[in-house]
């Protein structure tokens, strides 16, 4: 899938709400400054409409002044998390930015690239001095969102306790299928299985289903994950196979394999998935926590009448 890299769309999210208020004026033309930062609103108007008219990052339908003012945000929180990563010390090497520019690349074929930078009136030093701001943003988030969380036994049973709903299994079957476009067909292989030719066998050589590779086999599914004709699986002996059933996909055959029946699954089985689900709410929430505490510190001021220009 292609990556999306806008020549200068460099995004993260949250909002200016929550960033410190400074009364320091603004230079002519400046429509924010973060801190010692000022972005022009020529600068920002040629970063924002390279992103609305990006094909494949459409606008989510909201009027312009709106969307500027969410991309606003963006491009804040970008600066600050930047600013705070030097203030750190953290650097970006050599390699992780050209690593970021051969990805990059990619999408521009030949020296579609250069010429895309050059049509912008923009230098290659330029582009990478932005790009290097992308970049040291994003490796401050995830060091921000690496350190460790720790979670108690008592959380995790606590959390069982209130969810017990959640760890109920409902009766499963794993079958294998047959399907092939012509009835007459399936009529035949159905013959063909009565007689003792093995189901996997013929599933490989005759079935027009992607697990036919497996021998026809579907896994384990619950009643309702698969269209209705699948059904009659929950009334059939296990190792029986089907009569042919007809449905939009086409005519199956079916065998079934196996049966799980309903269950609860147990705290002990439960626990890792437990302790994993609620390592990442409370990273989120710390992280958020820290975010917040960041931007408040963070002077900014913005030039609200030249957002709607």
């Amino acid at each position: 899938m292609k990556r999306y890299y806008p020549i200068l769309g460099l995004l993260l999210s949250l909002g200016l709400c929550a960033c410190g208020e400074w009364s320091g004026d603004l230079p002519e033309h400046g429509l924010v400054r973060i801190n010692d930062v000022v972005i022009t609103v020529e600068e920002f108007n040629r970063e924002f409409k390279e992103l609305i008219l990006e094909p494949e990052n459409p606008g989510p339908g909201r009027d312009l002044e709106s969307l500027k003012r969410s991309y606003l945000d963006q491009v804040v929180e970008r600066k600050i998390l930047a600013q705070e990563a030097r203030r750190l010390g953290v650097m970006i090497s050599e390699m992780e930015m050209n690593q970021a520019l051969l990805e990059i690349r990619k999408d521009y074929p030949g020296e579609g690239f250069g010429e895309r930078l050059g049509q912008k009136g923009i230098t290659i030093e330029q582009w990478k001095g932005w790009l290097e701001e992308k970049l040291l943003a994003e490796k401050m988030m995830r060091s921000a969102r690496s350190q460790p969380r720790k979670v108690s036994e008592q959380e995790i049973l606590q959390f069982y306790e209130a969810n017990r709903s959640s760890f109920q299994m409902v009766e499963r079957v794993r079958a294998r299928q047959i399907v092939v476009s012509d009835g007459e067909e399936a009529l035949q292989l159905l013959k063909r299985l009565k007689k003792g030719e093995r189901f996997e066998k013929l599933a490989r050589e005759k079935s027009l289903g992607p697990e036919n590779v497996d021998g026809g086999d579907l896994g384990y599914f619950s009643r309702g994950e698969k269209p209705p004709e699948f059904d009659c699986l929950f009334t059939m002996e296990i190792g029986s196979v089907s009569e042919v059933v007809k449905s939009p996909y086409g005519y199956h055959i079916f065998k079934l394999e196996g049966r799980v029946g309903p269950r609860e699954i147990p705290f002990e089985e439960a626990r890792s998935r437990i302790l994993q689900e609620l390592f990442q709410r409370r990273n989120e929430q710390e992280y958020e926590t820290w975010l917040k505490g960041l931007k408040e510190k963070a002077k900014v001021k913005v030039n609200k009448e030249l957002l709607k220009s």
